[in-house]
C-alpha cells in the first residue's frame, strides 16, 4: 500500500526567516522517525474505512492522524488537503511511503508483480521496492527541509489487528504483519497562522503530482 498523499491508496512559518528554527534538530534520530512511521502505518491500517484516507469516499476532516499527545501526521488522499492544529503540535511529514503486509487485499498480493512474502524481511523488501528511490522535495512555506529515509525494523514488525469495517474487507480482529519504508521529516511546533507544505517528486519521471497540505495553527490563548 502506497502513500503519496494520493492514493487512490497512508505529513512553516509565515515569517520565512524562522522556518529552519522550526525543524526538529538532528537529535530527532532516524530510529525515532522510523518509530513514528511505524506508529502512523499502524494507526492507518487499524482505522475503520469511514475515517481512513485509503478508502474510497474519504472524508477530508480526517486528514491528520494523531501519533501521540503532541504529534500529528498529515496523511491523506488527494493532491490538496488541510489540517487545523492547536499550538505546540509537532508535525510528522511523510513525503512518500510504502507498506507491505500479509493481508490478502494489500500489496497486489497474488499478482505476479505483487508482494507475496510472509516474513518480515520479505515484506520490507516489498516496501523498499515499491517506494521512491530518492528523496522527494519537501518545502515549508517555500523553504526546503531535510528529508530522511527510514524503515520499520525487521526485528519489530508491525502487528496489525484490523477493526470492523476495515479497508481490506477482512473480518474484525484479523491479524497480520506489516513493514514500511518511507521518506520523512519532523517539524517542531509552528507559530499560529497559516502554513503550506509542498511535496514533489523531482525525478526525471515523477511518480506523483505535486501535493499540497495547508496547515492552520490556532492562536495561543
Amino acid at each position: 500500500m502506497k502513500r503519496f498523499v494520493t492514493r487512490a491508496l497512508i505529513v512553516v512559518a509565515s515569517i520565512l526567516g524562522i522556518v529552519f528554527a522550526q525543524v526538529t534538530p538532528a537529535s530527532a534520530q532516524a530510529e525515532d522517525l522510523a518509530g513514528n512511521l511505524g506508529t502512523l502505518w499502524t494507526t492507518v491500517l487499524e482505522t475503520p474505512a469511514p475515517e481512513n484516507p485509503f478508502a474510497q469516499n474519504f472524508n477530508p476532516k480526517f486528514a491528520c492522524f494523531d501519533l501521540d499527545a503532541d504529534t500529528v501526521a498529515p496523511f491523506a488522499g488527494g493532491v490538496h488537503f488541510s489540517c487545523t492544529l492547536v499550538p505546540n503540535t509537532n508535525i510528522f511529514v511523510v513525503g512518500f511511503s510504502v507498506e507491505c503486509s500479509t493481508f490478502d487485499a494489500d500489496c497486489g498480493r497474488g499478482s505476479p508483480e505483487g508482494c507475496n512474502g510472509t516474513t518480515p524481511q520479505a515484506l520490507l523488501d516489498c516496501a523498499r521496492a515499491g517506494d521512491l528511490k530518492a528523496a522527494p522535495s519537501i518545502t515549508i512555506d517555500g523553504e526546503s527541509v531535510t528529508v530522511t529515509e527510514v524503515e520499520t525494523p525487521v526485528t519489530s514488525p508491525l502487528n496489525i489487528v484490523l477493526p470492523a469495517d476495515n479497508i481490506f474487507g477482512e473480518p474484525a480482529g484479523t491479524t497480520g504483519l506489516s513493514l514500511a519504508h518511507g521518506w520523512v521529516t519532523q517539524l517542531a511546533p509552528l507559530p499560529p497562522g497559516n502554513h503550506r507544505i509542498l511535496i514533489e517528486d523531482t525525478s526525471e519521471t515523477p511518480s506523483f503530482p505535486k501535493t499540497e497540505t495547508k496547515i492552520k495553527v490556532k492562536p495561543r490563548h
